[in-house]
């Protein structure tokens, strides 16, 4: 140690690769403090004196880690970062991130839904995970750091039988193409992409196959068709009430549902088919509502577990698994309420209610 010509004190730490590095204090317990910082540093491994920022890392950790994925997935990554992280810590060094920064992250999109909180935790547990594999950082500064969970009512996840026959009785006169579209939903569980991906190629006789994926950059198809998963891919049954809502699609194109111009779907030309579907509609109803509708169809018809699974297109057993358990809940409520009136003297039918609490499926 020695003592500078503008009164600080210069220390020199050598490192466990043999590197040396200076350090500098106004004190001598400064100097040792810093230090003693530097060797924890190498101790743990980290690359020392870093001052990389969270921002510098998030360019490279979007390039190398995230460039491979669908654009979709990309995009919500992106906008997680650009929309509610870079605001609060873009600027501040990885070594110095903690958790009351990623809690005034969170705190900031408490009061939005527990999709997007959980896709901005998501954004930022990655971030740094990566951070840390590569000596960047210390420690996991979302540990222990949760969502604001809401007391909002959870939105209905599927139509019931009648609900269903209410919303296609609804859309006979309306646009063919907006019936068939609800059709590949509700009657092959196709997802909104897979229904606006399929082509007239990809049906021989009742069954279709399922190919490709329609989604949306900005406004325009994305060029790369790329399935969620590879369990995305099969081949399904397509029951005689599809067949015939098909028949009344004019064939103007490769594609089965497209812009009223025949064109390949874009994101404005489906919100506009969409809004006659709601406006439609009898009951509140969702895209994604209508293949969560098909899955309670397959569990009341008794479809096996493992088969639901092949024909939802599920890459676990356990996402189909999850809808089955919920609808087995249903059932359970159901039977209880039945339960209570038959001992209240309300049935005398015995038979009604051993009907009732059958189980369609053990899977």
């Amino acid at each position: 140690m020695k003592k500078r010509k503008d009164g600080r004190y210069q220390k020199k730490v050598m490192l466990s690769d043999g590197r040396s590095r200076l350090v500098y204090g106004r004190t001598i317990a400064e100097v040792n403090q810093a230090a003693d910082a530097l060797r924890g540093q190498d101790r743990q491994g980290l690359v020392v004196g870093d001052t990389t920022t969270v921002d510098e890392w998030a360019k490279t950790w979007f390039v190398t880690y995230k460039s491979g994925l669908r654009n979709n997935t990309q995009n919500a990554y992106r906008n997680a970062y650009n929309n509610h992280i870079l605001p609060f810590i873009a600027t501040r060094k990885l070594q110095e991130v903690r958790p009351v920064h990623v809690r005034q992250v969170m705190q900031a999109v408490a009061d939005q839904s527990e999709s997007l909180q959980g896709k901005v935790l998501v954004t930022m547990r990655q971030l740094f995970t990566t951070a840390r594999q590569n000596g960047l950082m210390q420690g996991d500064p979302t540990e222990g750091i949760k969502i604001t969970p809401h007391a909002r009512p959870k939105k209905k996840e599927y139509l019931a039988l009648d609900e269903q026959e209410a919303l296609m009785a609804a859309l006979e006169s309306a646009d063919p193409r907006a019936r068939c579209f609800v059709g590949l939903c509700l009657y092959c569980g196709l997802r909104r992409e897979e229904a606006l991906g399929l082509q007239w190629g990809d049906i021989q006789g009742d069954k279709l196959t399922v190919n490709r994926a329609v989604t949306f950059l900005n406004n325009q198809p994305d060029p790369i068709q790329e399935l969620k998963s590879k369990s995305a891919h099969r081949t399904l049954p397509v029951p005689q009430r599809l067949l015939d809502l098909l028949a009344a699609v004019p064939r103007t194109s490769l594609y089965v549902v497209t812009c009223a111009d025949g064109e390949v779907m874009t994101r404005i030309g489906f919100r506009r088919m969409w809004d006659k579907v709601k406006r439609a509609s009898p009951c509140e109803v969702r895209p994604h509502q209508l293949r969560h509708s098909y899955c309670s169809n397959l569990y009341r018809a008794g479809i096996d577990l493992k088969t639901a699974q092949y024909l939802m297109g599920h890459a676990t057993i356990q996402m189909t698994a999850n809808i089955y358990t919920h609808m087995e809940k249903e059932d359970a409520s159901a039977s209880l309420i039945q339960l209570e009136r038959y001992l209240s003297g309300g049935s005398q039918a015995g038979g009604d209610f051993s009907k009732s609490s059958q189980k369609v499926v053990n899977p």
